[in-house]
C-alpha cells in the first residue's frame, strides 16, 4: 500500500462523469453526482482501478476536488475500503452502479487515513 498525496488534481467533464487522472498516468471515473454532494459538505470516499497499471486507488472527494488517498493491489485496496466504517451507498447510471462511503466530515477523513499512515 503506497499513501498517495497529491494536491489539486485537475480532472474534466465526460457525460455524467468527471474524469481523473491517476499518478500512474491513467484516467479514472466516477459520478458527477459526488461533485454535487461534496458542494454540500457531504464527502465521498470511493475505490477505483486503472486499468493501464493495475493500480487500485482509494480516493475522497472535497468540495474543489478529488484527492487520491492511497493506492495499492486490488485486493488491498479493497480490504481497505471495505473497512472504512462509513456508510455505503450506490449510484447507478446507464448500466453501472458505482459504490461509495460518505464521511462524516473533511477532518474523519483526514484523521482516518492519517491513522492509517501510522500503522
Amino acid at each position: 500500500m503506497v499513501i498517495v498525496t497529491k494536491g489539486l488534481t485537475p480532472s474534466a467533464l465526460v457525460k455524467d462523469l468527471i474524469a481523473l487522472p491517476t499518478p500512474c498516468n491513467d484516467v479514472v471515473y466516477y459520478p458527477t453526482n459526488l461533485v454535487i454532494l461534496g458542494t454540500q459538505e457531504k464527502y465521498s470516499i470511493f475505490q477505483t482501478l486503472s486499468r493501464k497499471s493495475g493500480l487500485a486507488y482509494i480516493a475522497a472527494t472535497q468540495p474543489d476536488r478529488a484527492k487520491f488517498k492511497l493506492a495499492g493491489s486490488r485486493s488491498s485496496m479493497c480490504e481497505v475500503y471495505e473497512a472504512i466504517p462509513w456508510p455505503e451507498f450506490e449510484l447507478t447510471y446507464e448500466d453501472n452502479t458505482f459504490y461509495y462511503k460518505t464521511a462524516p466530515s473533511l477532518q474523519e477523513i483526514e484523521n482516518y487515513f492519517n491513522s492509517l499512515k501510522k500503522q
